[in-house]
């Protein structure tokens, strides 16, 4: 069976978590408790994987308070490529050069350039510690052993992904608390937001605003995605608009 996704007309819409969850009323694919989580990644797609008769009445629903929507059969919406990671960029007479931490070389036009997507965001990643944990040694006493423990932590990071035409089609640098990047050999950490500001700039200078995703153009508010979810999300609502629009 068909599935659709209801997406926003624009990214500048926004709507309560009360209203949201009153819309979902409607439609038994969804709780109330769901609609926390669909707020948080409001970036473009509202959600996904909804039988049409549920995508209508919701969107109906969502209209009534004053939020517009468009459905879309899921299987029509992009998909994203697999990213290629790299390490280093630059920007050179008209061409961009890209290297990984290999060290190896790629020249891409800009002619091939297609879409730049970039911003800070949060991962929730699994780490673990060792501690020293109380074991029985026997049945009246107690010892000392070293063990693993697992938690999550909230991780920040800020990501560049650059979208070709050609293969490989999506070329992504990353910036943690455990990776680097390099712009015009300059090396830019993530605690470098003056650095990040003025690269960020100088992409923006490479492509249309339509082909730009939010967390590029919106430095001065320093849009912030809470998941890699949401910064993909919408990516793929702007390829969708991309694709209505040629």
């Amino acid at each position: 069976m068909s599935t659709f996704s209801l997406l926003q007309i624009s990214l500048d819409q926004s709507i309560d978590r009360n209203s949201l969850e009153d819309a979902s009323d409607v439609i038994p694919s969804l709780s109330r408790a769901d609609c926390a989580h669909l707020q948080r990644d409001l970036f473009g797609i509202v959600v996904s994987d909804l039988p049409l008769g549920e995508a209508l009445a919701f969107q109906a629903e969502l209209l009534r308070r004053g939020f517009p929507t468009e459905v879309v059969a899921d299987d029509l919406l992009p998909v994203l490529h697999e990213p290629f990671t790299i390490q280093r960029i630059d920007i050179q007479d008209g061409a961009l050069q890209f290297s990984d931490s290999m060290g190896r070389l790629q020249r891409r036009s800009k002619d091939d350039l297609v879409f730049i997507a970039g911003g800070f965001l949060t991962q929730k990643k699994m780490v673990s510690d060792i501690v020293l944990g109380p074991h029985r040694a026997s049945s009246r006493e107690w010892e000392s052993r070293l063990e693993r423990e697992h938690h999550y932590e909230t991780v920040p990071e800020f990501r560049l992904d650059f979208f070709f035409w050609n293969e490989p089609n999506r070329l992504r640098a990353s910036l943690s608390s455990a990776s680097v990047v390099f712009f015009r050999g300059r090396l830019m950490q993530l605690k470098d937001t003056a650095l990040l500001i003025g690269a960020m700039l100088d992409f923006q200078e490479l492509l249309p605003a339509e082909r730009l995703g939010e967390g590029l153009k919106r430095i001065e508010t320093k849009t912030t995605y809470p998941s890699l979810h949401s910064y993909e999300e919408e990516i793929r609502w702007h390829f969708h608009q991309l694709q209505a629009h040629s």
